[in-house]
């Protein structure tokens, strides 16, 4: 098993890092983005084997495609958590390191790594906000400042500020958010994004723009990626599906290790049998969630705060 996942890490490197390897199909017909968004629906189409006399060079790429992401996502949830080539720590869909009764030293430990941390989101990042403000006493969540809005999205990010933009507050004054980083002087982003913006078709190249822009601002500052969540059952709206949601965070996923940003799986726990929102994590039969979901967000944040600090 253990030489099982080792071929694995490196053949997934390989595949990510150079856009090869042991997925041709993914890389040929994505490019550096990463999955094609520009023709978002539920699914690709027939499954991979099935026969169709009326196939066209397009149905067969699609085909291919499908089944290079399938193979994609097999590989990532077989990896689980890990520490990638580039330094990326990739926190996978189930727990990996038990976090329910820490010790003294490793809460102290996740005290000072966290420090200086932000949570950068929307109206499910400003939900984890509230959440830390209500647990003062948790050696991460009371670390945690935030520069989140509801309707606030990444495309918007680059928007003028003005009485009708979205973009954060900070002391008292809407800011373009990598400006705030900057004047708050956090030193690890945790961004929470993807939900919504799945119905976008540049969403992949809007997150590593906003990204970047973070980053030129804000030079040395450590970024984690939070995987988007899914959609409560029966609630999809368009292309903002559980589904797609799902190909938007194996894209990010990639697209992490590759830049060497770390990449937190969230969505995966909170998902029930059909990959939809479980309702139990559900605060709004919608997308936005409870106490019960942050509490797995919180153990998610640990496990990668223990992965980083080389404690687990």
């Amino acid at each position: 098993m253990r030489r099982m996942k080792k071929l694995a890490t490196l053949a997934l490197s390989a595949a990510l890092v150079t856009g090869t390897g042991v997925f041709p199909a993914l890389a040929a017909s994505t490019g550096a983005q990463g999955i094609d968004l520009s023709s978002y629906n539920s699914s690709f189409g027939p499954m991979p084997g099935s026969t169709d006399a009326s196939a066209t060079p397009e149905t067969t790429e699609n085909e291919a495609a499908a089944s290079t992401l399938e193979s994609l996502q097999a590989v990532q949830a077989a990896l689980g958590t890990y520490t990638a080539q580039t330094g990326a720590i990739v926190i996978g869909p189930v727990s990996a390191i038990d976090t329910s009764a820490l010790t003294d030293s490793q809460n102290t430990a996740l005290d000072e790594l966290f420090q200086n941390s932000v949570i950068i989101g929307n109206s499910i990042g400003n939900g984890f906000a509230l959440y830390t403000k209500k647990h003062t006493e948790d050696p991460v969540l009371k670390n945690f400042q935030s520069l989140t809005a509801n309707g606030y999205y990444i495309e918007g990010a680059f928007e003028t500020i003005s009485a009708t933009s979205r973009h954060p507050f900070y002391r008292g004054q809407q800011r373009f958010v990598w400006d705030s980083v900057q004047l708050m002087g956090a030193k690890h982003v945790f961004l929470s994004f993807g939900t919504t913006e799945v119905q976008y078709p540049s969403v992949i190249e809007d997150y590593q723009k906003l990204i970047n822009q973070i980053i030129a601002v804000n030079p040395g500052v450590d970024i984690t990626v939070i995987s988007a969540t899914y959609i409560y059952p029966g609630k999809y709206y368009g292309t903002m599906t559980s589904p797609n949601v799902k190909k938007f965070n194996t894209t990010m996923e990639q697209v992490c290790i590759a830049n060497g940003w770390n990449f937190i799986n969230v969505a995966d726990r909170l998902k029930d049998e059909n990959g939809d929102l479980n309702p139990v994590y559900s605060s709004d039969e919608y997308i936005h969630q409870n106490d019960l979901a942050y509490d797995i967000w919180t153990a998610a944040l640990k496990e990668y705060g223990l992965k980083k600090l080389g404690m687990a």
